[in-house]
């Protein structure tokens, strides 16, 4: 399975950069974050391919060690870095920490809109 869609960008993100833009930090309802649980972000134990959503991580997470492990060193004081695609905010940075919100149930979440304009600056 090819990358989803929605996560690529045509080039490779350089972190970095992403995370050294001044952009303000807002608080968002998880539920417009919603679209991203089904999206395959991540990859099952043991594969080399993008298959495995948030949704999929959460009701298999006894499966998945090397992405629990993450889940649980993910740090919620850091916000998730986003942009808007066809309409629908898009994970850029922070799958792990948006799959740890939603295990614990928050309602809420930190995040920094990444303007389509600004994606140039963040190329690797």
């Amino acid at each position: 399975m090819g990358k989803p869609k929605e996560i690529d960008y045509g080039f490779k993100i350089n972190h970095k950069k992403l995370w050294a833009l001044s952009l303000p930090v807002e608080e968002l309802d998880l539920s417009e974050l919603q679209y991203n649980f089904d999206i395959f972000y991540l990859e099952k134990e043991n594969t080399d391919d993008w298959n495995l959503s948030i949704n999929q991580l959460l009701a298999n997470l006894a499966k998945e060690p090397t992405h629990a492990k993450k889940m649980d060193k993910a740090d919620l004081k850091y916000p998730l870095e986003i942009y808007l695609h066809r309409n629908k905010w898009i994970v850029l940075d922070g799958i792990h920490r948006l799959a740890k919100a939603k295990s614990l149930g928050y309602k809420k979440i930190m995040v920094r809109r990444v303007p389509k304009n600004l994606l140039e600056q963040i190329k690797e």
